[in-house]
């Protein structure tokens, strides 16, 4: 028989919580919370403590791509479900522009399916495109996909037809499932490979301009306000776009956003070098971009942080900096990429982003540590340093070699656990 699992002299983050703030022992049994306390006895239980660490509600990425069905060798499911759950999540929304793509109930099923098979302790939930095929023509099947387990819909790209995305947010709204639509008006400056601003000028390259981003957030907002129903911008990237989402939020309409690790890191100067790393979309934008990022973060204006998780291999990326693809990999390093670039966010508020922040957005149930509550638990230490590991199947990652402040010693998931080395 496994031993049961008891966590000693952990520190709570928990917002919301009945436990948050206090340091505790916790035991589980079954993958139940089944006594919380202090000075708890061993009883042949696994024991997990490490001096200085914290636990909390297991987090969840708001969306990440693990090319499965179609471009396995670039990473596959099974290894981007032990990527997260190496990077403490327990949840994971799984992006729908696959080959094919996730326009039916049956590729919903398949996502679900397989990833029940791998027994990670990370769960894949996955997103349903908004269009047959991710053409932006005509509605996919919400309403099956919704009843299959779908927890939003979403083509990977902006939704391009006023017609389509008001359809979308009509139809969705009786049951508040979430549309994502890209902020980004693609024909401003097509063939745009990076921000539009100096860097880009001294570069030679075609950059796409703020503008791209405001103009297009404008129009879905104004699009929101006559339909009803609820939009989430899947990656904010401009001082302009926090702006319009904070006066959207003022009038009351239902509009969420995120942002990424690497756009709360990385600026446009960083791609000096021409390393293709750093070619994302949307791009990476100026110092004062990133600045107004990291206080709308701290002030709720962005709601969660995704990793936007995009791994490439070595053939795919290991090539001139004007055949990059766009994306970078790293679900494993979030929470410490996160902390080390913005080290004077308030951890409960970090935390919250990544992890029943991403609920919310997806009308998920919350988590939290409580008695006779499922285990699922993210056990870390934000002090500790961190070199990010090589889990993921992409080469892509920015952080690779780096040390970051921020660690992630296990995640719990009822009866599977994960334990970083």
């Amino acid at each position: 028989m496994e031993p049961h699992i008891l966590i000693k002299n952990v520190r709570v983050v928990d917002t919301g919580g009945s436990f948050n703030g206090k340091k505790i022992d916790l035991r589980i049994k079954k993958g139940v919370i089944t006594e919380i306390g202090t000075d708890l006895e061993n009883k042949s239980a696994l024991i997990l403590d490490k001096k200085g660490s914290y636990i909390s509600p297991g987090w969840m990425d708001g969306q990440a791509h693990f090319r499965d069905p179609g471009l396995e060798l670039k990473e596959g499911l099974e290894r981007g479900l032990h990527a997260c759950a190496a990077g403490g999540f327990t949840d994971v929304a799984v992006l729908p522009s696959t080959t094919p793509p996730v326009d039916n109930k049956s590729a919903v099923s398949y996502l679900l399916t397989r990833g029940a098979e791998y027994n990670t302790p990370c769960d894949p939930h996955p997103l349903g495109c908004v269009s047959e095929g991710r053409q932006g023509k005509q509605l996919a099947e919400l309403y099956d996909m919704s009843n299959a387990g779908a927890i939003g819909f979403y083509d990977d790209k902006p939704i391009d037809r006023v017609g389509l995305l008001k359809m979308a947010l009509e139809y969705l709204s009786p049951s508040g499932d979430v549309v994502l639509s890209d902020a980004n008006e693609e024909d401003l400056n097509p063939g745009a490979s990076m921000h539009e601003g100096e860097t880009s000028t001294a570069l030679g390259l075609t950059g796409s301009p703020s503008e791209s981003e405001t103009i297009r957030l404008q129009r879905d907002i104004e699009i929101l306000s006559y339909t009803g129903g609820r939009l989430h911008i899947p990656v904010v990237s401009t001082q302009g776009a926090v702006k319009l989402i904070k006066q959207a939020k003022k009038r009351g309409l239902a509009i969420t956003a995120s942002t990424t690790p690497h756009h709360l890191t990385f600026i446009d100067e960083d791609l000096l070098s021409f390393d293709g790393t750093f070619r994302v979309n949307p791009p990476l934008r100026s110092k004062s971009d990133r600045k107004a990022l990291r206080t709308a973060l701290a002030e709720g204006v962005i709601n969660s942080v995704v990793s936007d998780h995009r791994p490439e291999s070595i053939e795919s990326h290991d090539v001139e900096f004007a055949l990059s693809p766009n994306g970078i990999s790293g679900i494993e390093s979030v929470f410490a990429a996160l902390h080390t670039a913005c080290p004077d966010l308030d951890l409960a508020r970090l935390v919250d982003s990544i992890s029943n922040a991403t609920r919310r957005i997806y009308q998920l149930p919350e988590l939290h540590i409580e008695l006779n509550a499922p285990a699922k638990i993210t056990w870390f230490s934000p002090k500790q340093k961190f070199l990010s590991p090589e889990i993921s199947g992409g080469v892509n990652n920015p952080w690779k070699n780096q040390e970051l402040n921020g660690v992630v010693y296990g995640t719990i998931n009822g009866e599977r656990i994960h334990l970083n080395a």
